[in-house]
């Protein structure tokens, strides 16, 4: 009998795929985290006195063998998979004739092909544990185009009609898949924004109508919620988890809010 939900998060070494894992364990059931950094997953397979067992595993996730070694993972240690996050993603700097598209090439494969490969793999899981919900993580960045990232936009942008197409497709399974789209948040990923860019960084926070970046444990309870039975009825969803900067056009700046 399986003690709680299980759940598999990929990118769980680090920034939202960790806050995820974290929350997961605290409250909810084992949690399987995949990494491409075998340093980064090692605290899932230590004792951590959380709520609910983990194990970690070092993979490759833009490869299908990444993938399916996960999912066997979570069926042989803990008895089945009912929810999986598919949190792994990087970015890329450089404008549309300056970029190498090589690197462009590696944004697509970590970002978009992952989480096809991802899907595939856990699908026939979730359907041996009568449906389950899949998550994966775009961007407010895949709604617009932005300076010089255009690579990171078009990547996020496919995340969520790949997530639309999925959950049409896997419906049938009582299988559902959603996308989260944060904002700025205080991640890893961007904490050399606020470090070495802060004009950057306030420019960000002024854009917010809630006037502060996100915190990487409130997207954790967003991703949360689509990865339980409460969001029952939700599939092919993008929710933003944004401070609402995609409630308010560029035309005029957002009220400040005094600090």
């Amino acid at each position: 009998m399986r003690e709680g939900r299980v759940a598999l998060v990929t990118g769980a070494g680090s920034g939202l795929g960790k806050a995820f894992a974290e929350l997961w364990l605290d409250r909810h059931g084992p949690v399987v985290g995949v990494d491409v950094a075998a340093e980064r997953i090692e605290w899932l397979n230590r004792d951590l006195g959380r709520g609910h067992p983990s194990a970690g595993l070092c993979a490759d996730v833009t490869e299908a063998a990444g993938n399916e070694a996960a999912v066997r993972l979570a069926e042989e240690r803990f008895g089945g998979l009912d929810a999986v996050v598919l949190s792994a993603g990087i970015t890329a700097w450089g404008d549309i004739e300056q970029l190498d598209m090589a690197v462009y090439d590696r944004v697509m494969d970590v970002n978009v092909r992952a989480g096809a490969l991802g899907i595939r793999a856990a699908a026939p899981a979730l359907r041996r544990s009568d449906g389950g919900s899949v998550v994966l993580l775009s961007s407010t960045s895949g709604t617009a185009g932005e300076p010089e990232h255009w690579a990171y936009c078009t990547s996020k942008a496919a995340v969520a009609n790949l997530a639309r197409s999925a959950a049409v497709d896997l419906a049938v399974a009582g299988i559902r898949v959603n996308v989260i789209a944060p904002g700025p948040v205080h991640t890893e990923l961007t904490r050399p924004i606020k470090e070495t860019q802060p004009d950057k960084y306030d420019a960000l926070r002024r854009s917010l109508p809630l006037q502060r970046w996100g915190e990487q444990h409130e997207i954790a309870e967003a991703i949360a919620f689509l990865a339980l039975p409460a969001s029952s009825f939700v599939t092919g969803a993008v929710l933003p988890v944004d401070g609402g900067v995609t409630a308010i056009t560029a035309q005029l700046a957002p009220r400040e809010v005094p600090l």
